[in-house]
C-alpha cells in the first residue's frame, strides 16, 4: 500500500485533525457577511498546517458556503504595488472567466445586485467608493475585484473570498514615498465592503503579518478576526497519527504513539514526517508494527531528514553576518530570546545585535514579540541550532 502520510509543503494529509473549531467561525463569518465584513487573519508558525487550513476553507467557501474563491500565493516579488495590483487583478479576470462559464442568471440575485446598487452613489457604474486622491491602481484593483464580485452573484454566489498566503510578505515602506502595497490592499477591500459589496478578505501568514497590517492602517485591528493558528492538542495529535493508519494492515503500538505524541509537540508537519518515515522503515524491514524498537532505529534518519529539508534552507539563505548572529542564538536560554543575551553570546555591540534581529524578522526567521523579545517562526529550531552547533538540545 502508498504510505498514508503526507509530509511536505501544503499538502493536505489523509485526515485533517483540529481544525473543526476554525471551520466552523469560518460558516459563521461568511453568514454573516456582507453586513459584517468577512475578513481574518490566520497566522501561526511554519508547519502548522496554515496553508492546509487555508486550502479546506477555500473548498468549504466554494462547495458548501455558496461563495466563490481566489487563493493566491504572495511572493517576495508582489511586494509593490503595480506587482500586487497586477497579480490580483489577473485572478481576478481568470476567476471571473471561470464563473462567467457557469453562469446561471435568477432573476431574484439580478435583481437584488441592481437594487444595491441602485442605493448607493457613482463611480464604478453606479456606485462611488471613497478611494485615495489620485491613486490609480487603488482604482485598478477595486475595479477589477468588484467586477469580480458582480459576475459571482450573477453565477448564483452570495459573494467572494480573496485568499493571500504568506502575506507576510506584504509589507510597507516607512518612507511616504514608497511602495505600501498592503495598505493598498487592505483600503481597497475596506471601501468596497463599506458600500456592502460582499467581498471578502483572509490574509495568512507568520505572525509578522500582524505587525505589518497595523503599521499598513491603524483600523485594520478592527476590520480583521484574529485567528491564531497553533499545534494540535494531544487528543488531536493521536487522531492526526493514528487515523491515516485505518484501512490499512499497519498498527501503531501504544507506547510508540506515545512517545512520538510527546516528541513532535503536536505540530502537523512533524506528525506527518514521523509517520512517512516510520512507514518507510516498517516496510523496508518487513514488519506491519510501529513499535518503540523501530523508531530507535529510524529517529537518527528523521532528524536528518528533518534538518535537511525543514531548517538547513532558512540557514543558507541568510548573509553571513545574519546566520552567525542566528547560530549564537543556540547558546542562549529559550524561550524567548532576550537581545541581552545574543549580545553576551555573539559579541556584537547591541546596535549590531537590533539591526541583524530587525534583517533577521524580514526574512521570516524570527518575530517580535515585544521590545527586546524574539521567538522563532520554525517550531524546535532551538533544538536544531544546538544540533547544529554539536550542542545538546534543550527546550523548544
Amino acid at each position: 500500500m502508498k504510505n498514508p502520510y503526507r509530509p511536505g509543503a501544503a499538502l493536505t494529509p489523509s485526515f485533517l485533525a483540529g481544525r473543526d473549531r476554525e471551520r466552523r467561525r469560518f460558516a459563521a463569518i461568511l453568514r454573516s457577511a456582507p453586513e459584517i465584513p468577512a475578513n481574518i487573519r490566520l497566522t501561526g508558525l511554519r508547519g502548522v498546517g496554515k496553508t492546509v487550513l487555508l486550502k479546506q476553507l477555500e473548498s468549504d467557501a466554494e462547495e458548501g458556503l455558496g461563495w466563490s474563491t481566489s487563493r493566491v500565493q504572495i511572493e517576495p516579488r508582489h511586494n509593490t504595488n503595480d506587482a500586487l495590483v497586477t497579480l490580483l487583478s489577473e485572478r481576478a479576470k481568470q476567476t471571473g472567466e471561470r464563473l462567467s462559464r457557469k453562469v446561471r442568471l435568477r432573476a431574484a440575485v439580478r435583481d437584488v445586485a441592481v437594487a444595491a446598487r441602485g442605493a448607493l452613489s457613482v463611480s464604478i457604474e453606479d456606485i462611488h467608493f471613497q478611494l485615495e486622491p489620485g491613486d490609480t491602481r487603488q482604482r485598478d484593483l477595486v475595479t477589477a475585484l468588484f467586477h469580480t464580485v458582480e459576475v459571482a452573484m450573477k453565477s448564483g454566489r452570495d459573494g467572494h473570498m480573496l485568499m493571500l498566503d504568506e502575506a507576510q510578505l506584504l509589507r510597507d515602506d516607512r518612507d511616504r514615498n514608497g511602495q505600501h502595497p498592503l495598505s493598498l490592499l487592505v483600503a481597497a477591500v475596506n471601501s468596497m465592503q463599506e458600500h456592502a459589496v460582499p467581498i471578502g478578505l483572509i490574509l495568512c501568514g507568520l505572525p509578522t503579518l500582524r505587525t505589518n497590517l497595523l503599521k499598513a492602517r491603524t483600523y485594520s485591528e478592527r476590520m480583521f478576526r484574529g485567528e491564531e493558528i497553533g499545534s494540535l492538542g494531544p487528543d488531536q495529535a493521536r487522531d492526526a497519527f493514528t487515523r491515516p493508519l485505518e484501512g490499512t494492515n499497519v498498527t501503531a503500538d501504544s507506547d510508540l504513539v506515545d512517545r512520538v505524541i510527546e516528541e513532535v509537540e503536536g505540530y502537523p508537519f512533524f506528525i506527518q514526517l514521523w509517520g512517512a518515515e516510520l512507514w518507510d522503515a516498517a516496510s523496508d524491514a518487513g514488519t506491519e508494527r510501529f513499535s518503540v524498537r523501530l523508531l530507535d532505529e529510524v529517529e537518527p534518519d528523521i532528524y536528518r531528514r528533518l534538518d535537511r529539508d525543514f531548517y538547513d534552507g532558512r540557514v543558507e539563505a541568510l548573509s553571513p553576518a545574519e546566520a552567525d548572529l542566528l547560530v549564537s542564538t543556540a547558546r542562549c536560554p529559550y524561550p524567548p530570546l532576550r537581545t541581552a543575551d545574543i549580545q553576551n553570546q555573539s559579541e556584537k555591540r547591541e546596535a549590531n545585535v537590533n539591526v541583524l534581529m530587525g534583517r533577521l524578522t524580514e526574512q521570516g526567521v524570527v518575530f517580535r514579540i515585544q521590545k527586546g523579545q524574539y521567538e522563532y517562526t520554525a517550531p524546535k529550531f532551538h533544538g536544531y541550532l544546538q544540533r547544529r552547533t554539536g550542542r545538546k538540545p534543550t527546550g523548544r
